[in-house]
Order: structure tokens, then C-alpha cells, then sequence
């Protein structure tokens, strides 16, 4: 089977996942497409990268551990049943937002990737939902394989526009070898990376190429466009070990997520007074009055036309 056979019969694939075993997957990307295309990129030391996690009504978190990848044995097991965007059922991964041009808080691409109420075009909560956010920085350079290719993406975003160019000259001057199915099948990842999934099957091609290209000793983590932000935000993702290497806590907060059908505020809530020590003991304090949001204001905001 050759390498465009090789596409083809994972397209056909895409259309039925759900009766496909993830592992055929993983033979059909590793045997039978013998160079797997993988465009790299940097991630700069010191980059910010924004954690959300959805609080239990108004209890707060207790430790940095709780916040970053999943750690409780019983919750890997028992809960983490389903494949994500990036990760096999009972596999703990590291999801992330980076700032982008068009999205400069990337806090707001973090908790939309959590939240059932910002994705729910009708969703209507004016007493507001709590998340804790974690923003966590890279000691170091790190590579990251980054999925650009999606279309749809590149027409909103333009670091992604610019990203794509970028790798596909790249590319060129490298005389790649077949450089149509280079980008056609980069541009099926990326697609698979963007899709609207019906059930948690349709992300086993995104993760099966994740877990590819995670085995390559120079790529660190994977980039991609959230489709939760309509690919105006960017997510990434690492694995476990990436995170406790390289990665440190710079800062935690709480933020109160309030929305009427499409129109939404994030408010300030709390602060964390020693995230450089948290691991063990988050110390919360309130916020000074100025830089917290009135409830009469944020109901007159979201109820006005």
C-alpha cells in the first residue's frame, strides 16, 4: 500500500470510527504511511500557557496538584473513559491555551475548552460559574508539532495563516518528496484535529497521530486550533513527563464565567498569594474592590441590548 493508499483508506476510516479499534489506527498511521509529516515549531522559554478546571459550585481548589494533569489513580481509572482531542481513555494529558493575535487572554480559549456553558450557543447562567485557572510557564525551549493545515482555521487566524505559510515553504526548500500528499494529509490531521465530534471515537485519529509524533525524542508537545473559540484561540498539549520537567506555576485565580445566549463576561473572583509555593497549599485572598466587577453591572451588561 503506498503512502496515498495509505491516506485514503484512513479517510474512509475518518467517516466510521466508532466500529474502528483505535490500534488500527495506530498500524495503518505507523506501516503503512511510512513518513508521517510533522511540521515543528518553537515554543519560546517563559511562554504563558493558561489551565482552566471547572470548581465544584463554590469550593475552592486546595492545591496546585489538583490543577494541572489528571494525578488521582481513582479518577485515571474509573472517570478519564473516553478519548479526548489528544489522549486515550485512562491517559492523563497536559490541555493548555496559548495567547494568540486575536485573542491576547488566552484564560478565555482555556475555559471555553471546559466549559458545557460557553459551548451551549443557548446556554443562559446570570449567577455566573466559578473556574480556577492556572497559568503555567516552560523553563526552556520547547519543539512542538503544530497542526495548521485546516482551512477553516487559516481563514480566521492569522498566526495560523502565518504558520501554515511558513511550513509549507519550509517544505519546499526542504524538496520534499511528495509535496501534495504532504499537504493533503496535513491537511486531513488538521482537520480531525478540528472536527465537531459526535461521540468520543471521532478523536482517535487526532489522538493516534498525537501519540506518533510524542514518541519522536525532539517534539515536546502538539499545538492546535481550539474549534471551541472558533479557532481564534490555540491549545497545546504535553504529556506528564513534559510538565513535570519543564514547566513551573506562575500564577492561580479564580475567575466567575456568567452568560446570556451569546453574550458572556468573565469576572475576576480570587487570587493566590503564593503560587511559587502552592503545590501542597493554595492561599486564596479576595481581590481589592477595583479590579472586581459589580453584580448590577455584569446583569446589566449581559440582560441590555
Amino acid at each position: 500500500m503506498t503512502n496515498r493508499e495509505g491516506l485514503n483508506k484512513l479517510k474512509e476510516l475518518s467517516n466510521q470510527l466508532d466500529k474502528v479499534d483505535y490500534d488500527d489506527i495506530i498500524d495503518l498511521l505507523k506501516n503503512t504511511i511510512k513518513k508521517i509529516p510533522i511540521p515543528l515549531a518553537k515554543l519560546k522559554a517563559n511562554s504563558d500557557i493558561d489551565r482552566a478546571r471547572p470548581n465544584n459550585g463554590e469550593d475552592l481548589f486546595k492545591s496546585a496538584d489538583e490543577l494541572t494533569y489528571i494525578k488521582n489513580q481513582d479518577i485515571i481509572e474509573n472517570k478519564l473513559l473516553e478519548f479526548g482531542r489528544a489522549n486515550k481513555p485512562h491517559q492523563p494529558m497536559f490541555y493548555g491555551a496559548v495567547e494568540t493575535t486575536n485573542l491576547r487572554h488566552q484564560r478565555i480559549t482555556a475555559i471555553a475548552e471546559v466549559s458545557k456553558l460557553f459551548q451551549n450557543p443557548v446556554g443562559v447562567n446570570l449567577d455566573g460559574e466559578l473556574y480556577t485557572v492556572s497559568r503555567w510557564v516552560n523553563k526552556e525551549e520547547l519543539i512542538l508539532g503544530e497542526v495548521v493545515f485546516s482551512a477553516e482555521a487559516i481563514k480566521i487566524n492569522p498566526d495560523i495563516k502565518r504558520a501554515f505559510e511558513k511550513q509549507t515553504e519550509f517544505a519546499k526548500q526542504a524538496g520534499q518528496d511528495d509535496l501534495e500528499f504532504y499537504t493533503d494529509f496535513l491537511i486531513f490531521i488538521s482537520d480531525q484535529f478540528a472536527r465537531e465530534p459526535q461521540t468520543h471515537h471521532d478523536y482517535k485519529i487526532s489522538t493516534a497521530y498525537t501519540e506518533l509524533i510524542l514518541t519522536k525524542p525532539e517534539v515536546q508537545g502538539v499545538s492546535f486550533p481550539s474549534l471551541r473559540t472558533k479557532y481564534v484561540g490555540v491549545n497545546v498539549v504535553f504529556e506528564p513527563k513534559i510538565i513535570d520537567k519543564y514547566f513551573d506555576v506562575k500564577v492561580l485565580a479564580t475567575q466567575r464565567f456568567y452568560k446570556n445566549l451569546m453574550k458572556m463576561f468573565l469576572a475576576n473572583h480570587k487570587n493566590c498569594l503564593n503560587p511559587n509555593y502552592c503545590y501542597d497549599n493554595i492561599m486564596w485572598t479576595d481581590l481589592e474592590q477595583k479590579y472586581m466587577a459589580s453584580s448590577d453591572y455584569i446583569k446589566y451588561y449581559l440582560t441590555s441590548k
